[in-house]
């Protein structure tokens, strides 16, 4: 210091201005002295770096402090607060993971050739787009390139290599000299860039995407009704990418040119479009008479298998196709897509790391369905003593929001390999009767209940832990003979024993499935309190034995 003056100080300030990109302030700094970037960054003491624009800008805020005490500002803001418009952007990357979609363009530095002109040549963050923008000073559409050499700014480190003033393009053109010291540059001035006004319809779309952008990025809870649903503020944007997607590949339509920017806008107005549609059927028949949610394509495919699953589905699109569709859809479909409910769906994407999660969201788990229906629970469409039918039930359950095949439910409900036509037939003859719908609106609400009830007890664990020799030993363990009344023996018991705590039916078990023990059971189980004191006492010890209690009582019905 001397007389109160920094000497080290560099004696000309240009300070960064606000929503300034810092390769823009350098590139004011370079020029206000008669010097390139790179001969700035030298001659302020800091190492010189040859990288691309992305890196030079970390490379800057790394030493905002040392760069702000030479050339006497304020510290460069190294975390601003994104502005409204960048929600766009965020939610953009966001969407892009979440659906698996693939990376995204990066995004690119556009300019308005007014606002150069009067901010002698500012470039702003807010002009760092993936999709298109306007600049809201002078409703004018951002550029993308020079229109003389067709450079994207900044999109080379060679954008930092000429003591040119920011306004003048400095992309290389031409065959280049054979000597390094004279490179031939474009020179052209950006500010007399022509422009075009943005049209109103383009207006409205960018200012309605982004406004959904704002609600989505600010978590809003307040539901959002479109097509007769209500969804999130997420959701609705999600759904608009993915019509964009659909309808045009947002991987491609964001690229820096103005056929992707027509192609992105164009796309977002039939978003829209179909979105702004009262009912899910007028929204269906927008989307077909534009070959929108393909029941062949990626975004709403009717498939009930495993691919259902390869990539999450956004609910909004994936309730008005199934809803268009319900009329049509198989039974299978009307359960893995749950079209009963107030909003059809999809059974949940395969996650990112299977072994965290015990068992697929949104179908009902096979733990909490016993192999026979509870008694009581669909009547009147089926009664007690079909038992037929009420296996058949319990698979049609757990066909509800899942992709397991038949013969897989049928497997792990302890159910012959045969069995698995059942549930066809018996929908085929509900069906006849009319009351098949009824029937579906019935299981739909037991998923329900059960999802918000789960049941005490692990059918699943069960019905694998209770073998034959272990039913045995349990009913063994217990005295019976010195029990007056009783008119069971302990092959009966057995089987009683096993129904009880699996919740199954004897006649769908390997080993006990003869007409002598189904017999004893109907006249035994019902009459005799004894026998259910016996079950009781056996069930304990088969509890013990199994080395898995669930600690669950011995047989339950939903509430």
């Amino acid at each position: 210091m001397a007389g109160g003056y920094d000497i080290s100080r560099w004696p000309i300030t240009v300070a960064p201005l606000p929503d300034e990109l810092p390769v823009s302030w350098l590139w004011r700094v370079a020029h206000r002295y008669g010097m390139t970037s790179a001969v700035t960054l030298a001659a302020l003491g800091l190492p010189q770096v040859n990288a691309s624009v992305p890196r030079l800008e970390t490379y800057l805020r790394w030493h905002a402090d040392a760069l702000a005490a030479a050339l006497g500002t304020q510290p460069y803001a190294a975390d601003e607060a994104l502005s409204p418009h960048e929600a766009l952007e965020v939610e953009l990357e966001r969407y892009a993971m979440d659906y698996r979609i693939g990376r995204l363009p990066a995004a690119t530095i556009r300019f308005c050739p007014q606002c150069l002109a009067e901010s002698r040549g500012t470039w702003l963050q807010s002009w760092r787009r993936r999709a298109p923008a306007a600049c809201p000073t002078h409703g004018v559409q951002l550029l993308v390139r020079c229109p003389e050499c067709g450079a994207v700014p900044f999109s080379r480190s060679i954008w930092m290599t000429a003591a040119t003033p920011p306004w003048i393009c400095p992309q290389l053109t031409g065959q280049q000299p054979p000597s390094r010291r004279r490179r031939n540059r474009c020179g052209y001035d950006l500010r007399q860039t022509p422009t075009s006004p943005l049209g109103a319809p383009e207006a409205d779309t960018l200012d309605r995407l982004h406004t959904s952008a704002e609600a989505a990025a600010a978590h809003s809870l307040e539901p959002v009704d479109v097509a007769g649903f209500g969804v999130t503020a997420r959701d609705h944007l999600d759904a608009i990418f993915e019509l964009i997607d659909e309808d045009s590949d947002l991987t491609q339509v964001l690229a820096p040119d103005a056929t992707g920017r027509d192609r992105l806008l164009s796309s977002a107005r039939l978003a829209f479009e179909v979105l702004d549609q009262p009912t899910a059927h007028a929204a269906a028949d927008i989307a077909d008479r534009h070959g929108l949610l393909d029941p062949n394509g990626r975004h709403t495919p009717i498939v009930t298998d495993a691919r259902a699953r390869r990539r999450p589905h956004n609910p909004l699109l994936a309730a008005i196709r199934l809803r268009s569709l319900e009329d049509v859809l198989s039974p299978t479909a009307q359960l893995t897509f749950r079209l009963a409910s107030s909003m059809p769906r999809y059974p949940e994407p395969i996650p990112w790391w299977p072994d965290q999660v015990q068992y697929w969201l949104e179908q009902v788990p096979l733990a909490v369905i016993p192999q026979v229906l509870w008694p009581g629970t669909l009547t009147p469409w089926i009664q007690d003593h079909d038992i037929p039918a009420r296996a058949a039930a319990a698979m049609l359950l757990a066909k509800i929001g899942s992709t397991r095949a038949w013969s897989l439910i049928a497997l792990d409900l302890g159910l012959p390999a045969a069995f698995a036509t059942t549930p066809s037939a018996l929908v085929t003859r509900m069906r006849r009767n009319g009351t098949w719908q009824a029937l579906l609106k019935a299981l739909e609400n037991l998923a329900t209940r059960l999802a918000d009830s789960p049941p005490p007890i692990d059918y699943s664990a069960r019905r694998w832990a209770a073998e034959p020799t272990l039913i045995e030993q349990a009913v063994q363990s217990i005295e019976i003979d010195a029990t007056p009344g009783i008119t069971v023996d302990r092959n009966q018991l057995a089987v009683l024993l096993w129904q009880s705590y699996t919740g199954g039916d004897a006649r769908y078990h390997p080993d006990y499935g003869t007409n002598a023990t189904l017999e004893a059971r109907t006249t035994s189980r019902t009459h005799d309190a004894l026998v259910d004191s016996l079950i009781e006492r056996a069930a304990k010890e088969l509890h013990h034995l199994t080395a898995k209690p669930d600690q669950g009582p011995l047989e339950w019905r939903p509430p």
